[in-house]
């Protein structure tokens, strides 16, 4: 449950039972800005939620008076057998929201949640809480305990979510939604590639792509963000992806097009590497000077697709023509990756460029492979592909 709509309606839960709620025990090393919001709360003034919105993922409407006294033990938790009222309950479980950080985390600023919280919670969702009269009472804090259990249960369990991504160079985050993962839609989720490809991108882009007006082609898109990136540094830019991912991959073009040009070329359509000649690309006859991609693959059929999309909108005429490629070097991969490289080179290009970096995603660290491929024809240098991670 992450809409503002739906915590407004907690919070006007929460109001009608006037509970004025005070901080004082929170630890400064929590955050500065609920410190900040400690302080206020004890000297009586029912603060807004500005400073640390997003720590809670919470709308900054919400004051701080929504929030219980911080509890240290399960123990000091509404017991259902009290039968707690829907103020008591939501109020415990506003507080120990958690949000996922910028940049996949390292950063997370919350009120740690006593021991023995999840069990709790858990109770809470298996109650029939038959002592509330309002059902939309009883679905909200279900709901409310749900979102939080899957909060602490890892990335492929967690909720849907917007998430911050601060890109090296801009003056801005860039807000991304994403629902809830599932194993047969990767693309609903931000990938650790997609970050250092666009902090990349952004930092030395006039190096990297032309400066001739030319659109560039991500394949892949997922959740934006590279697309974004490359639209806000000023690049005409075709987002691509499955059908089923689109609906999501628009939404967060529409969440950022504040930082869009009005006359921008910068476009999101549907591009199915199994079926490329289906799409409006591939009948209006489009070639592009580069290509990005990142993390790509993740199947052994992938290689091929790839090799079969890029040969068809490359302009292999342009001797500026390139394809980037940003990948994490997963040791299971290793075979996949190096028919990639094979794949690549059958279809006319060499790498030029190429950089390894760490990085981290929601699955943890990993070290990702940069490089640069272009045909040929064009290029004095040539890396062996043997030599590629």
């Amino acid at each position: 449950m992450r809409n503002e709509t739906a915590y407004l309606r907690i919070y006007n839960t929460l109001m009608q039972g006037q509970r004025i709620i005070k901080l004082s025990s929170v630890p400064m090393t929590v955050s500065p800005a609920i410190s900040e919001l400690s302080s206020a709360s004890n000297s009586g003034v029912s603060t807004p939620l500005t400073s640390i919105s997003s720590v809670l993922s919470l709308p900054a409407q919400i004051p701080s008076r929504v929030f219980s006294p911080l509890i240290t033990h399960a123990l000091d938790l509404p017991s259902l057998r009290s039968r707690p009222s829907t103020q008591e309950l939501l109020a415990v479980l506003v507080t120990y929201a958690r949000s996922q950080g910028k940049n996949f985390g390292g950063d997370e600023e919350y009120i740690p949640a006593p021991t023995g919280f999840v069990d709790w919670a858990t109770r809470v969702v298996g109650s029939g809480l038959e002592w509330i009269e309002d059902e939309d009472d009883r679905e909200l804090i279900w709901d409310s305990a749900s979102t939080r259990i899957a909060e602490r249960c890892g990335r492929t369990a967690a909720p849907s979510m917007e998430r911050e991504f601060e890109v090296e160079g801009l003056d801005a985050s860039i807000i991304l939604y994403e629902p809830s993962l599932t194993a047969d839609s990767l693309g609903l989720k931000t990938w650790g590639s997609s970050l250092l490809l666009a902090n990349r991108i952004c930092e030395c882009h006039r190096g990297l792509i032309p400066p001739s007006g030319r659109r560039v082609l991500e394949l892949g898109s997922g959740t934006g963000l590279v697309g974004i990136v490359l639209g806000i540094l000023g690049y005409p830019v075709l987002l691509t992806d499955l059908s089923e991912i689109l609906p999501n991959l628009k939404r967060n073009m529409e969440r950022n097009k504040d930082r869009l040009s009005e006359s921008l070329d910068v476009n999101v359509e549907e591009l199915n590497w199994m079926d490329f000649e289906s799409s409006e690309a591939y009948r209006r006859h489009d070639k592009f000077e580069t290509i990005v991609l990142s993390d790509p693959i993740y199947s052994s059929e992938h290689p091929q697709m790839l090799a079969n999309v890029i040969i068809q909108f490359l302009e292999y005429d342009n001797p500026q023509a390139q394809v980037m490629l940003q990948l994490p070097l997963r040791a299971k991969f290793a075979d996949i990756r190096a028919d990639l490289w094979h794949k690549l080179r059958d279809i006319g290009l060499s790498p030029t460029r190429q950089d390894q970096e760490r990085g981290r995603d929601d699955f943890g660290e990993e070290t990702y492979f940069w490089s640069v491929w272009r045909p040929r024809e064009y290029i004095d240098i040539h890396i062996d592909i043997d030599s590629l991670p």
